[in-house]
């Protein structure tokens, strides 16, 4: 029996990136000879055997054979002769192929070239088994948003691009699995810059293919071009923000989508787009079925506030109180929320912020309890006093 701590764990060592979850490959070995030297194993795996020892997770080398579509078409095998090297020619990536032998703690086990990739900065598919599982797509993508400076290679984006129509056999949660880890990246727009190159947007995320060719705005505000250009800069300008905040981003990547909507006889402006995008971003999250209504809710308001949020000091009491509320139930809070505005255009945001942050008190006022359970007229009689509240501060 041998053992060899395998895939990102090797990867991120080499990168030199700190390691915190190890995975192992068990060779030449079997269930019972393994548990013989590792009694208190937990078997975790169910179609082969996984087990957990010490928090590190043990995986015997297996074959695998495409039997039909999708990532679930396949048979797997697992016996004591199957090699390291047949294991690792299973892997999605040169890079996540590359073995390290514990007994040896400089001795790397790397038969497809991933040092050398790594060395190159470069994302390639180990072999043509690539295709057979269309999740790999999506894990290219977000490799290429967690290594922002590697390139996927050519050869890789052109059978990522014959996969297409088998990424309809994924389920919307896998690829909002894959999504959301992207998002949490160094830079998360690479993730829809290498599906946008391998011309596989339509398939999960066609209201950002949707923002390709449409124009951005008039040139004086958006000189970058169309609205996926934007979009994808506003992104990264978030993350050069220092806000790491998942939900941020994913409101940040939908904010514009209320522009696919617009009538090309005003380009380029978009009249309403703001308004516009709230259904589509509903329509999306009800479509992949998964979305956690954190990411939900706080995309919707970005889109629906983040052309007028900059005025918030010149509207009516109430309209801006009812604003505020929404945005402070954002998960991501008031300075995430205003981060993914200021992302998409820094003209006063700043002000904005200063101003919604100082009448926060505003939401600290309760109802008086001789008021209580009136019905409608107590939240009349609430909202009163909040104006009023607020229009003390307006005026210090």
């Amino acid at each position: 029996m041998k053992i060899y701590q395998v895939g990102g764990s090797v990867r991120d060592e080499i990168i030199g990136i700190p390691v915190s979850d190890k995975d192992f490959v068990v060779v030449g070995a079997t269930e019972s000879e393994f548990l013989k030297k590792f009694p208190k194993a937990e078997k975790v795996g169910k179609s082969f055997p996984v087990f957990l020892v010490n928090g590190c997770e043990y995986a015997f080398a297996r074959r695998e054979r495409k039997t039909g579509h999708g990532y679930r078409g396949f048979d797997v095998e697992f016996s004591p002769d199957i090699t390291l090297e047949e294991d690792l020619k299973r892997r999605d990536i040169t890079i996540n192929a590359i073995a390290k032998d514990p007994d040896f703690p400089n001795r790397y086990i790397d038969p497809y070239g991933g040092i050398e990739d790594i060395k190159n900065k470069r994302i390639v598919h180990v072999s043509e088994a690539f295709s057979e599982d269309p999740l790999r797509v999506y894990r290219v993508a977000r490799f290429a948003a967690k290594f922002p400076d590697f390139s996927v290679d050519k050869s890789t984006i052109k059978l990522m691009n014959s996969m297409g129509e088998e990424l309809l056999s994924l389920s919307t949660e896998r690829v909002w699995k894959e999504l959301e880890k992207a998002l949490v990246y160094p830079r998360p727009s690479r993730f829809f810059e290498i599906l946008k190159e391998a011309e596989l947007l339509k398939y999960h995320f066609p209201e950002v293919l949707a923002l390709v060719g449409v124009p951005a705005g008039p040139i004086q505000y958006h000189p970058e071009g169309d609205a996926f250009i934007h979009t994808v800069e506003t992104m990264d300008r978030l993350k050069l923000s220092g806000n790491n905040d998942p939900v941020a981003m994913f409101a940040s990547l939908c904010h514009d989508w209320g522009k696919a909507a617009s009538s090309p006889d005003n380009y380029p402006h978009h009249y309403g787009h703001d308004k516009a995008g709230v259904p589509i971003i509903e329509n999306f999250c009800k479509r992949m079925k998964c979305v956690p209504n954190k990411y939900r809710f706080t995309a919707k308001n970005v889109a629906k506030y983040h052309m007028i949020v900059r005025e918030i000091d010149k509207m009516t009491p109430k309209k801006a109180i009812v604003m505020i509320q929404n945005i402070i139930k954002c998960s991501c809070g008031l300075d995430g929320f205003m981060d993914a505005v200021k992302a998409d255009n820094s003209r006063q945001n700043d002000d904005a912020r200063a101003f919604i942050k100082k009448m926060l008190p505003v939401f600290d006022v309760k109802l008086p309890e001789k008021y209580w359970n009136a019905g409608p007229k107590s939240a009349d009689i609430l909202m009163q006093l909040k104006i009023m509240k607020y229009k003390e501060l307006a005026d210090k």
